[in-house]
């Protein structure tokens, strides 16, 4: 870990933490957008690629991800930070003029007890570092992993795009073709995941258990729904949000809680 990396990381503890790590659980990485210090001074802001959410990832995995590092994240860099429950799929996004309430959403005219769960989602739970990841970022055809898993079928549902990533890595068959080549656009990365031992190893690494199986195969986690499938049915994408909720809830906080962990351990 360099240096820079631990300044980054001290500094953030004391100045935003107030001292403690234990508040990294449930610290909303989207209220750096006006620091210059922790945010993205000088880029677009977005939470899983502000200069705090780099250090973390290069603390977190730099020894499982070849060539990780500060310098190789960000947009046409070779690593970059990823959302991996999202919010806009499901949920649309805020409305303007009526903070808290969103326009995916509304289209249901849902009940007050839903907007308040899904406001916490996005308050307490989206936007923390249970939620972030770090993908290899070398494009193919005007895309990357990032870009691609949220604009195909798989609807940037975390769960789809990892059944599908298994299928290339252990050579399935009925590979999707351009995730095939992005996995080989970034074989600096992923060809020590490849095959049946090697996939584990990366779900393990990026501690990704929560969306797989005993044998770590990729499993399906959340109902494909999102807000523009179907507006005439309300009670499905009731459930189904609910079911979206109750499930990301889930994954974020333990996965959060082992982040917690391995900070408090190589932070010493």
């Amino acid at each position: 870990m360099d240096g820079k990396v631990k300044q980054i990381l001290r500094a953030f503890i004391q100045e935003k933490l107030n001292g403690k790590l234990d508040e990294i659980l449930t610290f909303d990485f989207k209220t750096l957008r006006e620091s210059e210090d922790f945010g993205c001074p000088g880029r677009r802001f977005d939470g899983d690629d502000t200069e705090i959410v780099r250090a973390i990832c290069v603390v977190l995995w730099e020894e499982l991800l070849p060539e990780l590092s500060m310098a190789a994240l960000g947009d046409r860099k070779k690593y970059r930070g990823d959302t991996m429950n999202s919010f806009h799929t499901m949920f649309g996004r805020e409305i303007p003029e009526r903070p808290g309430f969103f326009a995916g959403l509304e289209k249901y005219d849902p009940p007050e007890e839903l907007r308040e769960r899904v406001r916490e989602f996005g308050n307490a739970y989206c936007g923390t570092v249970g939620n972030f990841v770090v993908l290899p970022n070398l494009y193919v055809r005007g895309t990357t992993l990032n870009m691609y898993r949220g604009t195909n079928g798989w609807r940037d549902f975390f769960d789809r795009f990892l059944i599908q990533l298994r299928k290339v890595l252990c050579g399935g068959e009925e590979k999707d073709p351009l995730l095939a080549e992005l996995v080989k656009a970034n074989a600096f990365c992923f060809a020590r995941f490849e095959g049946r031992e090697g996939f584990p190893a990366l779900v393990r690494g990026l501690l990704l258990e929560d969306y797989c199986d005993r044998e770590y195969n990729p499993k399906t986690v959340f109902p494909m729904n999102y807000h523009w499938k179907d507006p005439a049915d309300k009670e499905t994408y009731f459930r189904d949000a609910a079911s979206y909720l109750d499930n990301a809830e889930r994954i974020i906080r333990n996965r959060g809680r082992r982040i917690l962990d391995i900070l408090r351990a190589k932070l010493g």
